[in-house]
C-alpha cells in the first residue's frame, strides 16, 4: 500500500491530506482498488480507478446531504486545459455550444421517422419497412460506431476543430443524398456519411457539459442535451413542410446548409476543462472489469434499443391504424422529450441521477406496455407520445451525468466512446427487429407485436439499473 500527499477542489468543497491507494491489479472477485481522503469538512471521501465505488463503502460514510459523495481518480490526475473556470458565463457558452451542436446532429437522426414515412408510401412503396428503415438505422449505428473513435479523438485532438470537420461531414452528406434516387445510395449518403460526421458534435457535445459544471451539473448537462429533443421538435416539422413545398431532394439540400452553418458557427466554444492522462486505447476496456459499470453498459443497450422505436414508427403507425396525425406525434414526442431533458436535468442535482434513470425506465415501460398495447385510438397515443416522450427525454439526458458521477469526468469522453458500443448494440436490436416484426407478423398493417417489443426492452433496462443500484447501495433514501 502506497500513501501520497494530495489536495483536490471538488463540487463538495476542497479536500486535503493523504490518500492511501490499494493497489492494483483487480479482477472480478478480488478487493477492489479504493482510496480515500479526508476532507477539510472532516468527512471522508471514497474513490477509485476510474470511478469505481467499493462495496465496503457504507453510505454513510460519504454522505452529505443524503449525497454520496466521491472523487475519481482520473480527475484527479486530470489537467485542466484551460483557464477558463467552471459555472461561469464561458461554461455557459460552452453549453450553448453544445446544445446547437445536439440540436442538429440528434435533431437531425430523431427527425428520420419523417423521411421513413415519406420513402415508405411515396418513394418506395414496393420495398419492405425493413429495407427502409435501415436507411436511419445505418445512420444511427455509424454514428456510434464514429462515435467510439471520436471519443478518443476527442482525448487526443482539439475538439473545437473535429466539431468543425463534423459540421462539414454533416452539411455534405445530406446535399449529396438530396441527389440520390435509390434506398442504397441514400444508405450511403443520408446513412453512412451523416452519421460519421454526426458522431463528433454528438460525443463532443454529450461529454463536454459535465466538464465545465460542479454546483449545477445536472441542469447544466440537461439544458445541452435538450438541443437534440428540440431540434427532433422542430426538424419534424420543418422536414415534413419542405418536403411537402419543395419535394425532397430540396428538403435535403436545405438540412445540410443548415447543419453545416449552424454547427461550424459554434465550434469555437466546444472545447474541454480537463484533459487526462493519455491512453493508446480507442477503448478503455478495463472498465468492462467493474461490474457496476457492466451492468450500466447493458441497462445502456436496452434504453437504447427502445428509444428509436416510437420515432420510427409513430408517424407511420398514426396515419395506417388511426388514419390521423403522421408526423405531428414525433413533434410532440419531441417537444416532451425537451421537457424531460430539463426536468431530470435539474432533478438529477436534487435526487441523484440514477435514481432518476430508474424512475424514468419505469415510466417509459407504463407507456409502451400499459397504453399503448391495449388500446388503439387518438386520445391513448397521445398520453404515449406524453409520456414515452418525457420518459426516453430524462433516460438520454442523464446517462452521460450518471457516467460523470461514478466513473469520472476526466475520462468523460472515452467512457463515452465505450458506451457507443452499447448503443451501437442497442441500434441493431432496436428498429430493424421492430420493423421485421411489422413486416412478417403484422403484415404492415398490425404493430401490436412490434409495440410489445418496444416495451419489453426497457423492462430490461430496468433489471440491470436496479441491480447496479443495488451494487452500490441497498437504501433507498440515499442520492445515487
Amino acid at each position: 500500500m502506497a500513501l501520497k500527499e494530495t489536495s483536490k477542489d471538488t463540487e463538495h468543497g476542497s479536500f486535503s491530506g493523504s490518500i492511501s491507494e490499494l493497489s492494483s491489479d483487480s479482477h472480478l472477485g478480488s478487493p477492489q482498488p479504493m482510496a480515500r481522503a479526508m476532507a477539510r469538512d472532516g468527512s471522508t471521501i471514497h474513490f477509485g480507478p476510474e470511478g469505481k465505488r467499493s462495496s465496503e463503502i457504507s453510505p454513510n460514510d460519504n454522505e452529505k446531504d443524503g449525497a454520496i459523495m466521491f472523487v475519481a481518480p482520473a480527475d484527479l490526475r486530470a489537467q485542466e486545459a484551460t483557464d477558463k473556470k467552471p459555472d461561469g458565463a464561458y461554461a455557459w457558452m460552452v453549453i450553448f455550444a453544445c446544445f446547437i451542436s445536439l440540436m442538429l446532429s440528434i435533431g437531425i437522426n430523431d427527425a428520420y421517422g419523417v423521411y421513413q414515412q415519406h420513402y415508405q408510401l411515396n418513394e418506395f412503396p414496393n420495398e419492405t419497412a425493413t429495407l427502409v428503415s435501415w436507411i436511419g438505422t445505418v445512420q444511427f449505428l455509424v454514428m456510434c460506431v464514429g462515435g467510439i473513435l471520436s471519443g478518443f479523438l476527442c482525448e487526443h485532438f482539439d475538439t473545437r476543430m473535429l466539431n468543425a470537420v463534423g459540421a462539414v461531414i454533416m452539411g455534405a452528406s445530406f446535399i449529396g443524398g438530396s441527389f440520390c434516387k435509390s434506398i442504397s445510395g441514400l444508405m450511403v449518403t443520408q446513412g453512412l456519411l451523416y452519421g460519421l460526421g454526426a458522431s463528433f458534435p454528438f460525443v463532443a457535445g454529450t461529454s463536454i457539459p459535465s466538464q465545465w459544471f460542479t454546483k449545477r451539473r445536472g441542469l447544466a448537462t440537461g439544458i445541452a442535451l435538450s438541443g437534440s429533443g428540440i431540434g427532433g421538435m422542430w426538424m419534424t416539422s420543418a422536414t415534413q413542410a419542405l418536403i411537402d413545398s419543395l419535394g425532397r431532394p430540396w428538403a435535403m439540400r436545405v438540412t445540410g446548409i443548415v447543419a453545416f452553418v449552424a454547427v461550424l458557427a459554434v465550434s469555437p466554444w466546444m472545447r474541454v476543462r480537463l484533459v487526462p492522462s493519455k491512453t493508446e486505447h480507442i477503448i478503455d476496456w478495463n472498465l468492462l472489469r467493474d461490474v457496476r459499470f457492466a451492468m450500466f453498459l447493458m441497462a445502456v443497450v436496452f434504453a437504447v434499443a427502445a428509444y428509436f422505436g416510437p420515432f420510427y414508427q409513430m408517424p407511420s403507425y398514426s396515419v395506417v391504424v388511426l388514419h390521423n396525425w403522421g408526423s405531428n406525434m414525433d413533434t410532440l414526442m419531441n417537444g416532451l422529450s425537451v421537457i424531460g431533458r430539463l426536468a431530470v436535468g435539474f432533478l438529477s442535482d436534487l435526487t441523484g441521477p440514477l435514481n432518476l434513470l430508474v424512475l424514468n425506465t419505469i415510466l417509459a415501460i407504463f407507456s409502451l406496455l400499459v397504453l399503448w398495447v391495449p388500446f388503439e385510438s387518438v386520445g391513448t397515443l397521445f398520453a404515449v407520445d406524453i409520456l414515452f416522450g418525457f420518459a426516453i427525454g430524462g433516460i438520454v439526458s442523464v446517462i452521460p451525468v450518471v457516467a460523470a458521477q461514478v466513473f469520472g469526468l476526466a475520462r468523460l469522453p472515452s467512457i463515452i466512446g465505450l458506451l457507443f458500443v452499447g448503443y451501437f448494440v442497442g441500434g441493431l436490436l432496436g428498429v430493424p427487429p421492430m420493423s421485421a416484426l411489422l413486416d412478417n407478423v403484422g403484415h404492415r398493417t398490425n404493430y401490436t407485436s412490434s409495440i410489445w417489443y418496444m416495451g419489453m426492452l426497457p423492462v430490461c433496462s430496468l433489471i440491470f439499473l436496479v441491480a447496479m443500484r443495488m451494487m452500490i447501495t441497498r437504501k433507498l433514501a440515499v442520492k445515487v
